[in-house]
């Protein structure tokens, strides 16, 4: 099907032109008294001036790229010099812009006739839409009964306590942090499979939906968080960490350009916690069994701090 701009209900199609007329005005005398050379008018031009737009706020886009009829513009804005008769005939000419996570958009420059002498600016504007903006009354809905809780349990080096005293140490540790989907090319290839809307083009509604749904699957990080520990004297610390997640089916409602899509079988991992438990070694003896709470003890296991 033909691609319909986003900005059917916008007037962005319509451009304004501001012609500049020049005139020269002589005043009619006897041949005799002067001897006056015709003036020569300079060729006409016309100058177009491109902005985009973002059809939200009015914002003014950076970046995008500007193409007429494929073609990429090579400066913005440019002239349309005069022809061999130093006049431009009408002619309405359209661009297109485009830019990642947005919509596409157009735009037209209606240039008028310019006789000799005559120049005109000629400003176009084109309206994007951010392809999230599109998607309207979204709504995440939980399968409680799909949870399934996962732990990810690793050893991180702490530090050690040379000292004859105990003392409270700072340790910095890797914990996990945001949520991922974990099936995004099944749910990608069930929204290429749904049919044609209506203004939008099947494409640019497909864009948008798997726009919304990449917006749930930031990634899952590493950070850096950091503890206070009390750790007895000629102690080494060793800290272990259990990453706790949380996977489950999800279905994603939202309204496209009128009409309601549901996108069913999403699974959303996301961490809940990082629980970590330090483990107190005595370095003079190396062994890491349990000594109760005695802060000049050997070994032992300090109690789990969450993240």
């Amino acid at each position: 099907m033909k691609k319909k701009s986003f900005l059917s209900g916008v007037n962005a199609k319509l451009a304004l032109a501001t012609v500049a007329l020049t005139s020269v005005m002589f005043t009619s005398c006897e041949k005799e008294e002067f001897n006056v050379a015709p003036v020569e008018l300079e060729p006409a031009s016309a100058t177009v001036a491109i902005t985009v737009y973002d059809l939200a706020d009015g914002s003014i886009v950076e970046g995008a790229s500007i193409t007429e009829n494929g073609a990429a513009i090579a400066s913005n804005p440019f002239v349309i010099p005069a022809g061999a008769d130093g006049k431009i005939a009408a002619v309405t000419r359209t661009f297109a812009a485009t830019k990642v996570d947005y919509l596409g958009g157009e735009g037209q420059a209606v240039v008028p006739a310019l006789n000799k002498g005559q120049f005109a600016l000629i400003p176009v504007s084109i309206f994007m839409q951010q392809e999230l903006n599109a998607a309207k009354d979204v709504e995440v809905k939980q399968d409680e009964e799909s949870v399934e809780p996962t732990e990810e349990p690793k050893t991180q080096e702490g530090g050690k306590n040379t000292g004859d005293k105990a003392k409270n140490m700072d340790f910095t540790y890797k914990a996990k942090v945001g949520q991922e989907i974990t099936n995004l090319p099944a749910v990608n290839a069930y929204i290429d499979a749904l049919p044609a809307t209506k203004a939008l083009s099947d494409a640019d509604v497909k864009k948008v939906l798997k726009a919304l749904v990449k917006s749930y699957s930031p990634g899952i990080t590493e950070v850096d968080a950091t503890k206070t520990v009390l750790v007895p004297a000629q102690t080494l610390v060793t800290l272990n960490t259990v990453t706790e997640y949380e996977t489950s089916d999800n279905t994603i409602s939202t309204i496209v350009d009128g009409k309601l899509y549901t996108i069913p079988n999403v699974k959303i991992k996301k961490v809940v916690r990082t629980v970590v438990t330090p483990s107190f070694t005595p370095i003079n003896h190396g062994h890491g069994h349990g000594h109760g709470g005695d802060n000049n003890a050997g070994g032992g296991i300090g109690d789990g701090a969450a993240y």
